[in-house]
């Protein structure tokens, strides 16, 4: 009995062996672009690590974020990526002065002029009280390192009633996005070499297609880079330049009743003015016009008048009375 069970442990130890003998044969006579449609394979690289304010992150070569590594091989942390713009309005009694200086802002800051609008013509008649308001419009580039520097310098300009800027904070996206393009150009790589171990047209035709979109999303990703680059190198300044007679007054906190009520009084009597000033330079300008209209419309009102007066007396006058028809003779 004994000796019947050995031999079968020894027959089941030796089936078992040869088992395991056969599958690692068929493994190795598997065909070697059979790797080429397991998309796991070109993802097996050494994550990409990076840093910002926050921390140490990384990705790996898929674009999975992986947990923060206190790593000692992680790369040192990385400059912010921050993207700066403005908006200015700006008011000058003197449109063609500032214009001027604006351009030798532009000039001495190292900037360019994105794009600009003028609006409105210089007309000054200020002896009837009209004076034109002209306008500009500009967009402009200058470098982010003399940003601050740039906004203390727009008071050349004339008074500053308006200004508001806006700062992004980029830098997570930036390298996120960055360690996405580095992690796809090792996947761009990897494919490459293996289609030149390819020896079926399926096996290059899978592997094309795989390439075609990595490139597709390396080509995108690095556009983001590109845009993100030349905003943060180059602020953003939106100005509004509005010719004016006189600056606006300083904005007062919370004005009390009585200076609201003086103020309304005031502009109400100023536009009466206005209104009554421009009423009687209208008149004054359209007077002759006016005469000749009232002289027109009188030589043709007149002869109609008369004509018709005329028709209506006649209509009006009695009708002559019939003649009598003679008596006739009584008879006896």
């Amino acid at each position: 009995m004994k000796k019947l069970i050995s031999l079968f442990l020894v027959l089941a130890l030796a089936l078992s062996l040869c088992a395991c003998g056969e599958a690692s044969q068929s493994a190795k006579s598997a065909p070697q672009a059979d790797y080429a449609a397991n998309e796991s394979f070109v993802a097996e690289e050494e994550p990409m690590w990076y840093s910002d304010d926050e921390g140490v992150y990384g990705l790996s070569s898929a674009g999975a974020p992986l947990a923060a590594g206190g790593d000692s091989d992680a790369p040192a942390e990385r400059p912010g990526k921050i993207i700066y713009s403005a908006n200015v309005q700006a008011e000058t009694t003197d449109f063609d002065g500032s214009l001027a200086k604006l351009e030798e802002l532009v000039a001495e800051y190292k900037g360019w002029v994105e794009s600009s609008s003028v609006n409105g013509s210089k007309y000054d008649d200020s002896s009837r009280g009209r004076v034109s308001r002209r306008s500009a419009n500009y967009t402009l580039r200058f470098p982010s390192d003399r940003f601050d520097e740039l906004m203390g310098s727009l008071s050349a300009l004339g008074n500053i009633p308006y200004t508001h800027t806006y700062t992004e904070n980029v830098t997570a996206q930036y390298y996120d996005v960055q360690a996405r393009v580095t992690a796809l150009s090792t996947q761009e790589q990897r494919l490459l070499e293996m289609m030149e171990l390819a020896e079926t047209v399926e096996d290059i035709i899978i592997l094309e297609d795989r390439l075609t979109e990595i490139r597709y999303q390396i080509e995108s990703l690095q556009s983001s880079l590109n845009n993100w680059d030349r905003q943060v190198s180059y602020s953003t300044v939106y100005l509004d330049l509005i010719e004016v007679q006189e600056y606006s007054p300083e904005p007062q906190v919370q004005p009390s009743f009585g200076q609201k009520l003086r103020t309304a009084l005031k502009d109400g009597l100023h536009g009466a003015g206005t209104f009554f000033s421009e009423l009687l330079l209208f008149l004054a300008e359209a007077l002759p016009t006016l005469l000749i209209l009232a002289a027109v419309v009188l030589a043709v009102i007149l002869p109609l008048r008369k004509s018709r007066k005329k028709r209506r007396a006649k209509k009006a006058a009695p009708a002559p009375a019939p003649a009598a028809a003679p008596a006739e003779e009584e008879r006896p």
